[in-house]
C-alpha cells in the first residue's frame, strides 16, 4: 500500500512532468536495448556520434533534455526507429 506522503508527491507532481519521466524512460529503455542488441558501449555510441561519453552517460541517465535533433541523430546511428507517432502507426 502506497503511503500518504507518496500518494501526495503524487497528487502535486504536474501532469507534465509525469508524462515527460514516463516518455523519456521509454526513450531511455529503447536506446539501451538497441545498444545490446548490436553490442554498443556507451562509449561506442560517442565515437559513432562524435560525442563525448559523459554526454551520452547524461543522455542515458535522464541528466539532459534530447532534443528532436539529437533523437534523429541516435535514430541515423543507432539504425532503428526510438519513438513512433500515431501517424506512422496508421500507415504501417
Amino acid at each position: 500500500m502506497r503511503s500518504k506522503v507518496a500518494q501526495q508527491i503524487q497528487d502535486e507532481t504536474p501532469q507534465e512532468v509525469r508524462i515527460f519521466v514516463r516518455q523519456y524512460t521509454d526513450i531511455v529503455v529503447r536506446i539501451n536495448e538497441i545498444m545490446a542488441e548490436k553490442g554498443y558501449t556507451q562509449k561506442d555510441l560517442a565515437a559513432k556520434m562524435n560525442k563525448k561519453p559523459s554526454e551520452i552517460n547524461k543522455w542515458l541517465k535522464g541528466n539532459h533534455n534530447l532534443t528532436l535533433k539529437t533523437l534523429a541523430k541516435l535514430e541515423a546511428e543507432l539504425g532503428e526507429q526510438l519513438i513512433y507517432t500515431s501517424r506512422e502507426h496508421a500507415h504501417a
